[in-house]
């Protein structure tokens, strides 16, 4: 991993901690000027935002890096030699199955083909003639005039005259063939790619590729899996449909489709010990291309109920994270947690909070443990939902 890759990763919580320690040194700042106040008259609590603790649905979900695979990429080849005639399609442009790509100059096997139609008549009428010999030469030895050494011979002559048809035949069949090679048709609908030869040139199956075509919808995404994760999955029971698979394009941008996992190696590789895993994506308007590299992302499809709170909330001193929760008088007290990920603008929290519990968010320069606030509720209105 190069080292602005790292730098990616670690910046959102360099962020995140950095606003903690802004928090929580202005908390102490303000803890140090209430100390310092002189004693007098009552003062009018201070307000202060506060949010109530609750539970959201949040789906577990892992992050990769993945390269786009043609489910189908066909090397076009050339069955027969000859020169190429015709080709029919655009380079880089999306073909039909059975389209005509290239055709081969047909004469020479047009010939052919003639040639074996002509033997194959041949042979039958040779066919002809020895049944008709082996009949009468029978019908001879049955009487006694013929020989059986002479019956024996148009038995074998006619023996030879069916197979000399069989032969003919199948060289017909070949030399029909041989011509229909001469048209050399899309396997499948797919992109083609740039062609290998020009029209001119001679060709034959020990050529290299005429070209090749890739099917373009839908597409494999192959991204590589921890053994360790695997192990939970395979722990927790796990399958393909318990998932759903998500895209992060180059750009930036998310992918408008969702795919499903369809195949994972059997064997895992030996210098990463990860497994490789496919997930297949429908792709309609073609924005995936083979070998293209986007970030994946794995997703429950079975979100749990986890305890959340805003990322204001939470403030850092020597002991660790903790926030200023609003006890039912409105008296400010500190609270230690222990906290989990964090989606979106909310923090999971593990421990030191229960749901309905109120946190201030904002206003913490303005009070210290102990004393009596003005709460008013927040009010999350749009904010992202965490886990999306």
């Amino acid at each position: 991993m190069m080292a602005h890759d790292v730098a990616g990763l670690l910046r959102p919580i360099g962020r995140t901690l950095l606003g903690w320690g802004v928090a929580a040194a202005a908390a102490l700042s303000a803890g140090a000027s209430f100390a310092q106040a002189p004693p007098g008259g009552a003062q009018p609590a201070p307000s202060v935002v506060v949010e109530t603790v609750r539970n959201y649905d949040v789906a577990d979900q892992s992050t990769y890096i993945g390269r786009v695979q043609a489910i189908d990429k066909v090397a076009i080849r050339a069955r027969v030699d000859g020169f190429l005639d015709k080709r029919g399609f655009e380079e880089g442009k999306e073909v039909k199955r059975d389209q005509t790509l290239f055709t081969l100059e047909r004469a020479p096997y047009e010939a052919a083909l003639d040639a074996a139609k002509a033997n194959l008549a041949s042979a039958q009428a040779g066919l002809e003639l020895a049944q008709a010999t082996f009949a009468r030469t029978k019908e001879l030895a049955d009487r006694g005039t013929s020989s059986l050494s002479t019956l024996d011979e148009a038995t074998s002559k006619l023996s030879q005259a069916r197979a000399n048809v069989q032969a003919q035949e199948a060289a017909l069949t070949k030399a029909q063939l041989d011509l229909s090679y001469t048209e050399i048709r899309a396997p499948m609908d797919g992109r083609t790619g740039r062609a290998t030869y020009s029209v001119g040139e001679y060709v034959g199956p020990s050529s290299n590729p005429l070209v090749t075509v890739v099917r373009q919808d839908p597409m494999y995404v192959a991204f590589p899996v921890p053994q360790r994760v695997l192990l939970i999955v395979r722990k927790e029971k796990l399958t393909a449909a318990d998932v759903v698979v998500r895209l992060k394009m180059p750009d930036g941008t998310a992918y408008d489709h969702d795919g499903v996992i369809k195949f994972s190696e059997v064997e895992s590789n030996a210098g990463t010990d990860t497994v490789t895993v496919r997930a297949e994506f429908p792709n309609p308007d073609r924005l995936l291309v083979d070998q293209q590299i986007v970030g994946v992302n794995v997703v429950s499809k079975n979100p749990d109920h986890k305890l959340m709170v805003s990322q204001s909330a939470i403030m850092l001193d020597q002991q660790g994270a903790y926030v200023l929760a609003v006890t039912p008088e409105n008296k400010v007290e500190i609270r230690r947690i222990e906290v989990g990920e964090q989606r979106g603008p909310r923090i999971i929290v593990t421990k030191g909070l229960a749901e309905g519990d109120r946190v201030i968010i904002s206003g913490h320069q303005k009070v210290r443990p102990g004393i009596v606030v003005e709460p008013s509720e927040f009010q999350a209105g749009g904010l992202e939902q965490p886990g999306n």
